[in-house]
């Protein structure tokens, strides 16, 4: 005979708290995914309101899920960033022929840039008042740092030390985010103009 288990008052409050956990957790990266979708529609300056009408969550209970708006876009920038993880690479690094690895490099770049630039607009616009974002900033640029050297290690070669520690300070900066916006911004170039500048400006500063 089949016995029908009642549930305990124990288990019915387990159920309950492990529902409104994943209710909570639901809501906050929905709030997380809304804010980000709006950065990427061009909107750096959404109000907690429209974040939460985004999100299809309640104004009040924004702030049950994140410490202020500083902390939500902290949060929200470190899933952007965490999210664009797979184009921070450098397929086949240190592989190829010159003009292959040149390529490889400045095709890896512009496709993360474009990807996370809108976070990192905003991540540039409230580095002030959050600090963490540029200590992650930071360590992202050595990680390039490396896969630079590693990238090129055979032009580097030729080289002394102080040298090789120029250039490769010169190709992180000449294919960095900063030097992606200038070239989209302020000079308005499009994407295949900055390819075809960076392709020209590495040649020169590495093959020589």
């Amino acid at each position: 005979m089949n016995q029908i288990q009642q549930s305990t008052p124990a288990a019915e409050l387990t159920e309950h708290i492990d529902g409104r956990t994943l209710r909570r957790t639901r809501n906050r990266d929905a709030v997380i995914t809304a804010l980000l979708a709006m950065i990427r529609e061009g909107d750096l300056h959404p109000a907690a309101t429209e974040i939460a009408d985004r999100a299809g969550v309640s104004h009040r209970s924004i702030f049950r899920y994140f410490d202020d708006l500083d902390d939500l876009v902290r949060t929200a920038i470190d899933r952007a960033l965490m999210d664009a993880g797979p184009l921070s690479g450098i397929p086949d690094i240190g592989i190829g022929t010159f003009q292959t690895r040149v390529e490889a490099l400045v095709d890896a770049r512009l496709a993360l840039f474009e990807h996370v630039d809108g976070a990192m607009q905003l991540a540039r616009m409230r580095a002030h008042s959050i600090p963490s974002i540029d200590e992650e900033i930071a360590a992202i640029a050595q990680v390039f740092r490396d896969q630079v050297a590693v990238h090129f290690a055979s032009e580097l070669e030729g080289h002394d030390a102080s040298t090789r520690e120029h250039v490769v300070d010169a190709v992180v900066v000449l294919t960095s985010y900063d030097s992606f916006t200038i070239h989209i911004r302020l000079l308005h170039h499009d994407i295949d103009r900055i390819r075809e500048g960076w392709n020209t400006a590495l040649r020169a500063l590495l093959d020589s």
